[in-house]
């Protein structure tokens, strides 16, 4: 939006120029040639300027429309995924080639004790 904006207010400023120009053309007829091309100038910024709000537009509608393909993509993928891990079981290495890791159990730790608190010096509290 600030862009535009920034557009607006440069175009905005030639427009001005150019009616500055026009009415006071008895006294600046010399720069009447430049009038004309900041004129072509001023349509070309304008028809620009559409152009690029239309190409955003379509931009952000391929943008909802990809995240949409997506998402559904997503789902069937879940369901093939599912369908994979229920026909193989959850241990099967066959899982690998759908993208999921199979369940391989975990690692068992040493069992340890727990750690000792330390006894609280005289004089401290106990929290």
């Amino acid at each position: 939006m600030a862009r535009v904006r920034r557009y607006m207010n440069r175009t905005n400023g030639w427009e001005q120029a150019i009616s500055a120009v026009i009415a006071n053309l008895a006294d600046l007829a010399h720069l009447d040639g430049t009038r004309a091309q900041l004129q072509d100038l001023l349509e070309q910024a304008r028809s620009l300027s559409s152009q690029q709000a239309a190409a955003t537009a379509a931009k952000q509608e391929a943008t909802r429309a990809l995240q949409q393909v997506l998402q559904k993509g997503e789902a069937l993928v879940d369901v093939l995924r599912t369908g994979a891990r229920a026909h193989y079981g959850n241990r099967s290495e066959k899982l690998v080639e759908f993208g999921m890791q199979p369940f391989r159990g975990r690692n068992r730790s040493a069992e340890t004790e727990p750690p000792v608190e330390p006894s609280p010096e005289p004089g401290e509290r106990q929290v």
